[in-house]
């Protein structure tokens, strides 16, 4: 795999056991909390009054007595039905491990949710294998110490049976101090069982072994874990780190490198002065991220790339090597294809020695350079729980996927004061010492960095990104879920397969050109104008790949001779010019021109109530069987809830003015208006699948925001026609003195605020559709002033039919029962980028905040122009209203028509016909670059080549859009 979108993995399960954690929540909840879990050793491992020396050349001593434990660990031998005998004798990293792993197969939801065990693989760090085998070697070492004392003088002096006594003596007492050795010892022991320990003990049949690179072994079993992934050897792994060696061997080894720290842990802070050990255990259970999105997981981040490297050749084998360092850190960023100037965190390695802080920023200033000077915050979860050797990656991970799942830079500790031999204002790097909002840059996807560095010169690095559903997955057509007519499924594997090149007929004929230069064009649309004069009239059929390869293309709607060539002709007057504000007055007459590759991401808009018109998409309905499927399916659904089915209230004689005006008047009812409106926004969605043509991400307004849900994958189609009708009936079973009015203003924002602050009663911003224009609504007394006041001062300003004030506290009451109705319905985590109108940001990744946001929808603002912004920062350029009318497609216009590359389209409006208005949009789509061939070489340009500004906005008309 070549493209770094195709390695993305998803962190799916998450399980801890460390320091003051019995669990991955407890963690993150000290880590926010600026818990500091470094305490004195306690009495039950090992005595400081025996091994503790102030005095750091005291031999076999330790000058340090202070650490992080993990402290009230319970192994739950029952449930795993292991034999006590077997149990006992397991070191207790070992223990940690199949706890940690449960863990995190709990928090996917095994077995509840599908894991399939053979394929699911265990690889875990750990390095010097816990504490065990140091007691039980004691055991077998006694001959030793027992030949060191028969040759002490005194003791040789005394009688031969007292020395018996005291060796048989000592023996027994020393026999009850140290564990026995048993056909269970070893294996309970050995460092490179424990990640086969787990897969026993959980029947787990995927590749599994343990990884040993000192410090840096939860991030070497990380990469071997997103490898077997990607070549597809496992479709899961429980991966992570394990550490339980805080024995004092360890200590006084450490402390004759002079590495530990007698006083605390300070990364990055001044007065470090060594490193602090800890112990714990994290573990994450992986999958490919198309696999997650695909079943509707929970994403907590996803790992994007891992570098790794070696410091080779260096002042000594413990000494930290910037070089080293240097090459991890930029490989991972180069293996993830992204650039390490948009990252917002980095979870250092930050072990506060006084010489490692200092090389381990200087290293990260070289690759991070190109960021602004204090964009990216610094710190190290050896803060709080010092540095857990093996485990100390895991623990680092775990910090940084909580601080992307959360959206918040947590705080690093001790570092109040920084290092002074860092100078922090030159780098990239700020030390974030409290917790804090985790605002986007430029709308790039929140992203991190971790380190992990270990003896012996081995050095690791992982990317992380927030999970944004479809963002790297959207071009693979499965996340798609608009009702399909076509036997395939959407979420088959046979519909993944990109669009073939167009096949399908579009509605009305088109003229479709294409050429390598703009003045080849032109001269193409000469020829062509002067064969249309002749007579000659281009045969019906979708454009030609060729033409959609091209470089410069033109196409063209029309419906007969005559209209062919006047709209000829007008494009002969526009490629004179060829300048965006010459071609976007065409638009209008479906006449498109497109340069160069699709100028950006494409976005589906879905509108809601306030759009809704007799015989919406009937027309196409008629002509093609997708959207009569959809219609087919949605009169199925709401028979029994409305009565009749909903195509008996949409589409009408059109020639009885009595039909019609009694369809307009149902469709004013909100409990009708919400499923009709659904129905035909899903139809148009569906026959634009049938072109080839599907999102990357979606936004609807209000009520169109189910239509969303269900392309997005959060709702299937016949749940989301269940929740909008309970919405709709909801709504209108408020009954109240004053149900509330709305009303379109066009006027600035703030001019509103202004005029609304000075209105007695209560009135408020409903949907902040545009810059220039917005729908107030609430009571109705208050409402009619602010119309009034809004005209006198010279601004339009006109009341909206509707039965209610929606998107104000005066339907609030409908959220509770809509909240009743969504836990009874099939709600999902979204497999494509939704925006959502409470927020105008991107949507929650987990069921539970979905469901929130749905029941808030209710009775908050419709935020469409931060949604429009939002859209736009996640690269998307053309902007699809799906759905009746043309609403938002001028709110577009509005808000982000003054800047290039803009692409808008509708495509349903019943003037001049419903058909010639999806023609329009397939032209703009094709035009655009959308339905090209995957392996066409285009050369990424702007579209056209103008260099005259864009056209002043004009003032918006009015447009109602309100539920």
């Amino acid at each position: 795999m070549t493209d770094p979108r195709e390695r993305a993995v998803a962190v799916v399960g998450l399980g801890a056991v460390l320091p003051d954690a019995p669990d991955a929540p407890s963690f993150w909840s000290n880590v926010a909390g600026k818990r500091y879990s470094i305490t004195e050793v306690p009495e039950d491992r090992w005595s400081a009054a025996d091994y503790w020396d102030p005095d750091p050349s005291a031999p076999d001593k330790t000058y340090s007595k202070i650490g992080s434990w993990v402290r009230g660990f319970q192994f739950d031998w029952k449930r795993y039905l292991i034999p006590p005998r077997v149990a006992s004798v397991m070191d207790e990293g070992q223990q940690w491990a199949v706890a940690i792993a449960q863990q995190a197969l709990d928090d996917y939801g095994f077995p509840s949710r599908p894991l399939d065990t053979e394929r699911t693989g265990v690889i875990l760090g750990a390095a010097m294998g816990g504490e065990l085998h140091y007691l039980t070697s004691l055991r077998i070492h006694f001959p030793h110490l027992r030949n060191a004392l028969s040759k002490v003088d005194s003791f040789q002096a005394l009688p031969s049976a007292v020395k018996d006594e005291i060796l048989a003596r000592w023996h027994e007492v020393f026999g009850k101090a140290v564990p026995p050795v048993t056909e269970d010892t070893m294996p309970g022991e050995l460092a490179n069982i424990i990640a086969g320990r787990v897969a026993n003990v959980l029947n787990l049949r995927g590749t599994n072994f343990t990884t040993d690179a000192a410090c840096a072994s939860s991030f070497a079993a990380v990469q071997a874990a997103m490898d077997v992934l990607v070549r597809g050897q496992c479709d899961a792994v429980v991966t992570g780190g394990v550490d339980r060696n805080m024995g004092v061997t360890s200590f006084v080894k450490f402390s004759k490198i002079g590495a530990l720290s007698a006083t605390g842990t300070r990364p990055f802070g001044d007065g470090a002065d060594g490193f602090v050990m800890g112990e714990g255990s994290a573990a994450f259970l992986l999958k490919r991220l198309a696999d997650a999105e695909r079943d509707g997981d929970r994403v907590y981040a996803v790992l994007r790339g891992v570098g790794g490297s070696s410091d080779g050749k260096g002042k000594g084998i413990t000494a930290p090597n910037p070089i080293g360092q240097r090459l991890a850190v930029a490989r991972a960023w180069q293996d993830a294809g992204l650039d390490p100037a948009t990252a917002g965190l980095v979870e250092a390695h930050g072990t506060s020695t006084k010489v490692g802080d200092v090389v381990e920023v200087e290293s990260l200033a070289e690759v991070f350079g190109g960021a602004p000077r204090g964009a990216i915050g610094l710190g190290s979860a050896k803060s709080n729980i010092g540095h857990l050797k093996a485990g100390a990656g895991a623990a680092g991970l775990l910090k940084a996927v909580w601080a992307l799942h959360h959206k918040l830079l947590p705080p690093t500790l001790n570092a109040e004061v920084p290092n002074p031999a860092v100078d922090f204002p030159s780098t990239p790097f700020f030390l974030s010492r409290e917790l804090r909002e985790w605002e986007r840059r430029d709308g790039t996807p929140r992203r991190c960095g971790v380190s992990a560095y270990g003896f012996g010169g081995t050095n690791f690095h992982i990317v992380l990104e927030e999970h944004v559903p479809g963002m790297l997955t959207s071009d693979r057509k499965a996340t798609v879920a608009v009702p399909a007519a076509a036997p395939v499924p959407a979420s088959s594997p046979a519909a993944a397969a990109a669009p073939a090149p167009p096949s399908k007929m579009p509605l009305r004929p088109i003229a479709a050109l294409g050429a390598a230069t703009a003045p080849e064009l032109r001269q193409k649309l000469e020829e062509l104008l002067g064969r249309v004069r002749d007579g000659f009239v281009p045969p019906a059929g979708p454009p030609p790949e060729a033409v959609l390869a091209s470089r410069e293309r033109l196409l063209v709607d029309f419906d007969g001779p005559a209209e062919l060539l006047d709209r000829l002709q007008k494009a002969e007057k526009a490629i004179g010019f060829d300048t965006p504000p010459a071609w976007k007055a065409l638009a209008a007459q479906g006449i498109f021109r497109g340069s160069g590759r699709a100028p950006g991401k494409l976005a589906f808009l879905f509108p809601g109530q306030g759009s809704q018109y007799p015989n919406m998409a009937r027309p196409l309905a008629e002509l093609e069987e997708a959207p009569r499927a959809v219609f087919a399916e949605a009169d199925a659904v709401t028979a029994p809830l409305l009565g009749k089915p909903v195509t008996g209230y949409i589409f009408v004689d059109g020639k009885d003015p009595d039909a019609v005006k009694a369809a307009e008047h149902a469709l004013m009812q909100t409990a009708i208006t919400q499923p009709a409106m659904l129905s035909a926004d899903l139809a148009i969605a569906a026959l634009l699948r049938e072109y080839g043509f599907a999102p990357d991400v979606v936004m609807g307004h209000s009520l169109g925001e189910y239509a969303a849900l269900v392309v997005s994958g959060i709702l299937p189609f016949a749940h989301a026609l269940e929740a909008a009708s309970a919405r709709g009936r909801e709504m209108t079973n408020i009954r109240l003195e004053d149900n509330g009015c709305m009303a379109a203003v066009m006027a600035p924002l703030d001019v509103v605020d202004d005029f609304l602050s000075r209105i007695e009663g209560y009135v408020v911003k409903a949907n902040i559709n545009s810059v220039a224009q917005c729908v107030i609504g609430g009571e109705t007394k208050a409402v009619e002033a602010a119309v009034k006041a809004f005209k006198k001062a010279g601004y339009a300003a006109v009341k909206i039919q509707v039965s209610h004030a929606f998107h104000t506290r005066i339907v609030a009451p409908a959220s509770d029962p809509l909240g009743v109705v969504l836990d009874r319905l099939d709600v999902k985590v979204p497999r494509l980028p939704l925006v959502a109108n409470v927020t105008g940001g991107l949507y929650p990744t987990t069921v539970p905040e979905i469901k929130e946001t749905l029941k808030q929808q209710i009775a908050n603002p419709v935020q469409w122009v931060k949604g429009l912004e939002t859209l736009w920062a996640e690269g998307v350029r053309t902007f699809v209203e799906v759905g009746p009318k043309k609403a938002l497609k001028g709110f577009t216009d509005d808000v982000l028509g003054h800047r290039p590359d803009l692409v808008s389209l509708a495509t349903n409006h019943p003037k001049p016909s419903q058909p010639q208005t999806f023609n329009h949009a397939l032209c703009g789509l094709w035009a655009a670059g959308y339905g090209a061939p995957a392996a066409a070489a285009v050369e990424v340009t702007t579209r056209p080549r103008a260099e005259e500004a864009p056209a002043p906005r004009a003032a918006a008309p009015a447009r109602e859009a309100a539920a």
